[in-house]
């Protein structure tokens, strides 16, 4: 390596450090058009600079063109690993995870010890859905480096959705004794705690996030959710307030305000809210299945009925819909449109008691009085335990 080279690598982790990456832009550009006049074959070094170019325009949110610099340092030196990685990274902002998994391959193929990489390859994984191989890429993190704080908040949320929120308690745990005064991790092990019915604890937690980051929106609705979930609907609705006056769009927090509301028998105050719930995400099953039940609590099921309709238009196999859409076509004298609905709950879950006694009324409506002896009957005994086998 030239001794100008490893002046131009220090001045560059100088400046990555103090997070001066406007001036590191101007500084490599200008390198990289003397260098294509002084050395022009001098690969290593042009690498280098394109890859320089590529990790401030990274830091400056110019993703794509980060990208292509990061290209061309690749092209020069395939095996300039902290290009795949910084291309990974660039790709990941982008949505475009799979590509950025396939740099971080290669990037741990030329550098299998450097823990980043496997936690960043595991976030990359979560985000397809994949949280068992993400854990696997945490797990390698936290062996190379433990007391990688990221990697244990990671996995965390990890195992959190794949429902092992007792573990994924442990894991945040783990993060806030590396970092006790982290308000968002707090409020992750607050979401775990309410996943396992602990709403004192969770609520807790919440506080705890609220005192170190007062303007910290997702707190407000997690623990409006919490007091929800207590029964405490208006301090529910006071916490959902607030999250909103931080984040006016905050779509999930008008839902919630409007369940909360919905519970205190404020139905058209719910709809108003499930309505710019709606309005800021159109294509959220929840908040039409959430705004339909109201309407039939209004006596509107018709129109209830529509919002069922673009529930399960949006999540075909959404069982509340089919199921409330059942109840609502019964109001409406639907019995066999009703019937079909409840068909189709017990397909996608046989063992939902409520369901049978649901098609029992409504077989009785039509005078199938065999039929619904057997729904009554069907209903009792998963009630008390037993299981229907399921058909494949």
């Amino acid at each position: 390596m030239s001794e100008e080279l490893e002046q131009f690598k220090n001045k560059f982790s100088k400046l990555v450090e103090d997070e001066k990456y406007s001036e590191l832009l101007a500084i490599s550009e200008t390198k990289l058009e003397e260098l294509n006049k002084t050395a022009p074959d001098d690969k290593e070094f042009l690498a280098y600079i394109y890859f320089a170019i590529g990790c401030a325009k990274y830091h400056l949110g110019k993703y794509q063109d980060a990208i292509e610099d990061l290209d061309k340092a690749i092209e020069l030196d395939p095996k300039l690993k902290n290009a795949y990685y910084g291309r990974g990274n660039a790709k990941d902002n982008l949505g475009k995870y799979q590509d950025a998994i396939e740099d971080y391959n290669k990037a741990i193929e030329l550098n299998p010890n450097y823990e980043v990489i496997y936690n960043d390859r595991g976030v990359a994984k979560a985000k397809l859905g994949n949280f068992q191989d993400a854990i696997e890429d945490y797990n390698k993190a936290i062996e190379l480096k433990p007391d990688y704080l990221d990697a244990y908040h990671n996995r965390g949320i990890a195992k959190a959705n794949l429902d092992n929120f007792q573990r994924a308690i442990e894991d945040f745990n783990k993060a806030i004794e590396l970092k006790p005064n982290y308000e968002v991790i707090y409020n992750d092990r607050g979401v775990a705690k309410a996943a396992l019915g602990n709403f004192h604890d969770a609520i807790e937690d919440y506080n705890k996030a609220i005192e170190l980051k007062p303007d910290f929106e997702p707190a407000y609705n997690n623990r409006g959710s919490a007091k929800s979930d207590l029964g405490n609907f208006q301090e529910a609705i006071e916490d959902y307030n607030k999250a909103i006056e931080l984040k006016p769009d905050y779509e999930y927090a008008y839902n919630n305000r409007g369940i909360a509301k919905a519970n205190l028998d404020n139905f058209q105050g719910a709809i108003e809210d499930f309505n710019k719930a709606i309005e800021l995400m159109p294509n959220d099953e929840v908040a039409y299945r959430d705004r339909g039940y109201v309407k039939a609590k209004l006596g509107k099921f018709q129109d209830a009925i529509e919002d069922y309709n673009k529930a399960i238009e949006l999540k075909p196999d959404y069982l509340d819909a089919y199921n409330n859409r059942g109840i609502a076509k019964a109001k409406l004298g639907k019995f066999q449109e009703a019937i079909e609905d409840c068909n189709k709950v017990i397909e996608l879950m046989p063992d939902c008691a409520i369901v049978y006694l649901l098609r029992g009324v409504t077989n009785l409506k039509l005078h199938n009085y065999i039929k619904a002896i057997k729904d009554f009957w069907l209903f009792l005994m998963v009630k008390i335990g037993f299981k229907r086998q399921h058909k494949h």
